[in-house]
Order: C-alpha cells, then structure tokens, then sequence
C-alpha cells in the first residue's frame, strides 16, 4: 500500500514539475515576443496616433457623428486617390461639449502608414448632427463647401521611425451658428496640434 501511494506522489510531483517546466518555457518564449517588439524598427513608415477635443460651448449638448480620419497626400485634392483612409478607433456620435480640457477622443491609435508627405488631414462627419440649447434640440446642417468634413492644412513629409500625435481642436461656437429662422449650420473651424516622438 505504501508503494502505491510512493508511486502517486511520485505521479504528482511529476506532474507538477512538467507543469513548471512549461510555464517558464512560455514565459520566456513570450519575454523574447516582447524584445522583439521593443526592437521592432519602421524604416519606411511612421505611426500616427489622431485624438479629438471641442472646446466649452454656450450650448447644453454638441452631439456630432464621427465617421472616420483621413489624410491628404496628393498635392491634387480632386483626385480620386488623394485622401487615404485611417482605421478610426472610435465612431459614432458623440457630445462634443464635454469632450474638453484634459479630456480626448482617441481616434487613431498608432497607426503605421508610409512616411511620405501629407498635406492635409480632416474628420469626416455623419449626418446624425443634434445641438441642445434651453432643452430644445436642433437638428444640424453642414454647409455645402465643407461636405461634411473638418479639414486642417498639415504640410508635413512625415519621418522614418517616428509618432506624430495630432491633436484635433474643433472650435464648437465658432462653428455652429444658430441663423434667424432658429436652424443651425456648421462651418467647420478646426486647429491641429502637433506633437512627435522619435522611436529610436
């Protein structure tokens, strides 16, 4: 009886023992995943990170629909291929209103593009646009020339191996006019921020 309990504890002990055995092999398989990161060079291309703010609005609610970023690198803007898309990370519709001071939208997250020259970058805006003032809500208009879209001027070949972080400012009263006839249009003002940092 006393050998056969030998034996299990000699069974578990094994098991426990192959159990370790894998675990530190996983935990430097995944330190050597990690170097590997941390070493991990762009040559050819940059990283762009896009985050949004509105500034304090007279009104109670600025709700705007967030579609997607986009940056400009033909110098011909009316060419089908001059914006390129970015993956937005955060869409839909938000209020702009309380989107201020130390407070963000992140909208592109470290994004790797090719490091080329961009001339612009811009937000692309929905149609589900509502501003709130004394609890009456307005539906939003943009104006024609803007087709739905925020647009600031960057003018800027982007680096090898480096972050740009673009920080969108959207001006809320500037931008939104309420007009006699109590509609209210949006002609987009929008400041950029640029802040970067070189990997290596």
């Amino acid at each position: 009886m006393l050998k056969i309990y030998q034996n299990v504890y000699i069974m578990k002990y094994s098991f426990k023992f192959e159990r370790i055995v894998i675990a530190v092999l996983i935990l430097f398989s995944c330190i050597g995943c990690s170097d590997e990161l941390d070493t991990e060079t762009f040559d050819n291309s940059s990283l762009v990170t896009v985050k949004f703010q509105g500034t304090p609005s007279a009104f109670n609610k600025v709700n705007l629909e967030i579609i997607e970023v986009q940056l400009r690198v033909l110098e011909d803007a009316s060419s089908p291929d001059a914006w390129v898309s970015l993956p937005t990370s955060n869409t839909g519709v938000f209020d702009v209103a309380t989107i201020t001071g130390n407070t963000a939208l992140s909208l592109v997250d470290f994004e790797e593009v090719p490091s080329e020259f961009i001339y612009n970058i811009r937000v692309v805006f929905g149609d589900r646009n509502r501003v709130v003032k004394d609890n009456i809500e307005y539906t939003v208009a943009f104006d024609s020339q803007f087709d739905n879209a925020a647009s600031n001027i960057v003018e800027k070949h982007l680096e090898s191996n480096t972050v740009y972080e673009f920080t969108l400012i959207f001006d809320t009263d500037r931008s939104i006019k309420m007009n006699a006839d109590d509609s209210v249009n949006i002609s987009p003002n929008m400041t950029t921020n640029l802040s970067l940092y070189n990997l290596f």
